[in-house]
C-alpha cells in the first residue's frame, strides 16, 4: 500500500513538472511549444476589433506556454454575444456595450472543440465599434480560466499527435509528392517536442522534404542555366546558377556547366564570370554558417529556410514572390460548428 502511495505521488510530481515546463515559455523554444493559431471567424465581431482580439488570444496562448503561429491546424478562437446595448444620458451621448466573449481551443480543420471559457466585459465609446474595442481592452489575459482552457486543449492536442502520427507523416509525404513542399514542412514542424516519438519522426521527414525541395530547385535552376547558355547568354546562366543549392542532386552537372562556360569565354568575360561564381560561393558559405549557428528545431529557422527556397523556386520559374508573403493556410471548418 505504501508503494502504491509513493507511486501515485511520483506520478503527480511528474505531471506537475510537465505543466510547469510548458508554462515557462522563456525556457522553451518555438518547436517545444504546442502551436495555436489565433483566428476570428465570427461575423458579429466588428472587423476593426479583429486585430485587437487576435492579440489578446496570442497573449492568452503565450501565458500557458503555447506559441501563436498563422498556420497551425489547432486554433484559439472567439465568438461574441452582445448582452446589452445602451445610450448614455451624457453630452455627447455614448454607446455602452456589455459583451460575452466565448473563447475556444480546438481542431480548426475538423471543427472539433477541445475546451472553452466565457468572460463578460463592458466598454463605452462614441461609436458602437469603439465601444466594442474598449470592451475588449478589459479582457484580462491572466484570468485563471484562460489557463485552464488552454491546458485542457494542450492535452487533447498531444493526444492527437500520439494517436494520428502515422496520418500526419503520410499527409506530409503526399504533399511532397505533389511538390507542395512548404505545406509539408509546415505540417511536420507543427509537431511539438512534447510528443517525443512523433516529433522525432516528423523531424526526420522534414529533412527529407527540405532535400526534395532543394533537389527540385537545383534541377529547375540547372535547366534555366542550360537554356540560357544554349543562346550563349552567360550572364543569364550565371544568374540561374546562383540558385543551385550546395547539396542539390544536380550539383555535379551544374559544376560541369560552370567549367564549360568558363572555358569558352574571352579573358574579360571570364573575369566577370569568376567574380560572379566567387560571390555565389561566398553567399552559400555565409548561409551555411548562419544555419550552423541557429537551433535546428526553431520554427523561425524553418520559416527562413522555407522563404529562401520559395524565393529560389520563384526566381528559377520566373514567378513572383507572392507565395512568400502569403503562405497557404489550413482550410478551417470552425464556423457553424462551434458558434451558436
Amino acid at each position: 500500500m505504501k508503494r502504491i502511495a509513493l507511486l501515485a505521488i511520483s506520478c503527480w510530481l511528474l505531471a506537475i513538472s510537465y505543466i510547469a515546463a510548458q508554462d515557462e515559455a522563456g525556457r522553451l523554444n518555438d518547436q517545444e511549444r504546442i502551436a495555436l493559431t489565433p483566428i476570428v471567424l465570427d461575423d458579429n465581431i466588428p472587423s476593426g476589433a479583429h486585430k485587437q482580439l487576435e492579440n489578446k488570444m496570442t497573449q492568452i496562448a503565450a501565458k500557458s506556454g503555447c506559441s501563436a503561429i498563422s498556420n497551425s491546424r489547432f486554433v484559439i478562437t472567439c465568438s461574441a454575444d452582445v448582452l446589452t446595448k445602451d445610450i448614455t444620458p451624457t453630452a455627447p451621448p455614448m454607446h455602452a456595450y456589455t459583451i460575452a466573449l466565448n473563447f475556444y481551443v480546438g481542431d480548426g480543420v475538423e471543427g472539433r472543440l477541445f475546451s472553452s471559457y466565457t468572460v463578460e466585459c463592458t466598454g463605452v465609446g462614441q461609436t458602437p465599434d469603439k465601444a466594442y474595442i474598449n470592451a475588449l481592452k478589459n479582457v484580462r489575459v491572466n484570468d485563471p480560466g484562460f489557463k485552464a482552457m488552454v491546458d485542457k486543449g494542450k492535452k487533447e492536442i498531444i493526444a492527437y499527435y500520439n494517436t494520428y502520427c502515422d496520418i500526419v507523416i503520410a499527409d506530409a509525404q503526399t504533399m511532397v509528392q505533389k511538390h507542395e513542399f512548404s505545406g509539408a514542412i509546415d505540417l511536420l514542424t507543427s509537431v511539438p517536442m512534447v510528443c517525443e516519438s512523433c516529433y522525432r519522426r516528423a523531424q526526420d521527414e522534414s529533412l527529407v522534404a527540405y532535400q526534395a525541395w532543394r533537389d527540385e530547385v537545383c534541377l529547375m535552376a540547372l535547366n534555366k542555366a542550360q537554356a540560357a547558355w544554349a543562346t550563349r547568354d552567360a550572364k543569364a546562366a550565371a544568374a540561374a546558377l546562383e540558385f543551385i543549392p550546395t547539396d542539390g542532386a544536380c550539383v555535379k552537372d551544374a559544376n560541369a556547366l560552370k567549367h564549360e562556360i568558363a572555358a569558352k569565354l574571352d579573358a574579360k568575360e571570364r573575369e566577370e564570370w569568376e567574380f560572379k561564381m566567387r560571390q555565389y560561393e561566398d553567399q552559400q558559405a555565409a548561409q551555411a554558417q548562419q544555419a550552423a549557428e541557429q537551433p535546428t528545431n526553431s520554427r523561425a529557422v524553418a520559416t527562413q529556410q522555407k522563404q529562401a527556397l520559395q524565393v529560389a523556386t520563384n526566381a528559377v520559374a520566373d514567378q513572383s514572390d507572392e507565395a512568400v508573403k502569403a503562405p497557404a493556410k489550413p482550410k478551417y471548418q470552425v464556423k457553424g460548428k462551434w458558434f451558436k
